[in-house]
């Protein structure tokens, strides 16, 4: 696929919605099934490949979306991922630019109702969440009003199966181990503020650990993915399956999915999307711009 501009690459894109989520509703197991690293500034269309921090299936062949923090012009990329037994492929395809400025962006995902485009932005103190429109236009469909720790703002996004409710997860609050997880009905503009419990790492003397994604498996059930940088001992990143009770405001963690914790591959894992087929689970990291961390691409195969 090569389509330089990005309004008819976004109109064409957008005529489908995400696929695979019925086949991933009993995740249970996840298991290593291949990794792809980008070396340092690499160069794609005169933009450098770093600090990815989403990725979204497109619901079309094997290309995914890929969003990472723009210093300058907002942008897109579009990346086809092919895990076979030959190892992971990952080809950057193309890029669309946004009529935005800089953009913090964490996390991009697909409302499986209007089929449109939304990025989640951790600001400087404050939070954002956008549409995008027919003109490349961010459109502010939600701001966050909680003051918040520098750099610790909304990292996940996710959408209920209907794309009634939007997931937005606090990387972490200000002080204590409970962040929270809104859920944000778009047709009402109402929300309901759940806390949720994050691991207390005994390594972890900066109080780092925080949410980075959600993902949505199904009408009651989320993935959580924590990390936690260590220092000299790198990374910490769990996935943990959780359930969105029917009355109570706190959300319940479930079983932990994986442990990227003692791999040698880890770093600082940000971005998670179903593939094609909804099988696996590709995950992405941001290197921060720094030459000493990995821009990688891993896939976990759903069992």
């Amino acid at each position: 696929m090569l389509v330089k501009k990005g309004v008819v690459l976004i109109t064409i894109l957008l005529v489908v919605t995400i696929v695979g989520s019925t086949q991933a509703q009993q995740l249970d197991t996840l298991i290593f099934n291949g990794i792809s690293t980008i070396p340092y500034n690499t160069i794609f269309r005169n933009e450098v490949v770093e600090e990815l921090s989403g990725i979204e299936y497109t619901g079309i062949g094997n290309v995914y979306y890929v969003v990472p923090q723009s210093r300058k012009k907002a942008h897109v990329f579009l990346a086809e991922i092919v895990v076979a037994d030959s190892g992971m492929i990952v080809k950057f395809d193309s890029v669309f630019y946004l009529n935005h400025g800089s953009l913090e962006a964490e996390s991009i995902r697909i409302n499986p109702k209007d089929n449109q485009l939304y990025i989640a932005e951790e600001g400087d103190g404050t939070s954002y969440v956008y549409k995008l429109n027919v003109e490349n236009k961010l459109d502010v469909v939600y701001t966050s009003t909680a003051k918040q720790r520098h750099n610790r703002g909304y990292e996940g996004l996710c959408f209920s199966p209907d794309g009634e409710i939007m997931y937005m997860g606090l990387e972490r609050p200000k002080s204590g181990d409970f962040t929270h997880i809104i859920a944000y009905n778009l047709s009402e503009e109402t929300e309901k503020i759940y806390t949720y419990s994050l691991d207390v790492l005994p390594d972890d003397k900066r109080n780092d650990n925080g949410i980075t994604e959600l993902l949505t498996l199904n009408d009651s059930t989320l993935l959580v993915v924590e990390r936690a940088y260590l220092g000299p001992k790198g990374n910490s990143v769990r996935i943990y399956r959780a359930l969105i009770p029917s009355e109570e405001n706190e959300i319940i963690k479930g079983k932990l999915l994986t442990n990227f914790s003692a791999s040698p591959y880890l770093d600082n894992m940000e971005g998670v999307s179903f593939n094609a087929s909804g099988n696996e689970l590709i995950f992405i990291s941001d290197n921060n711009a720094n030459p000493y961390q990995k821009t990688l691409f891993i896939s976990m195969r759903i069992e």
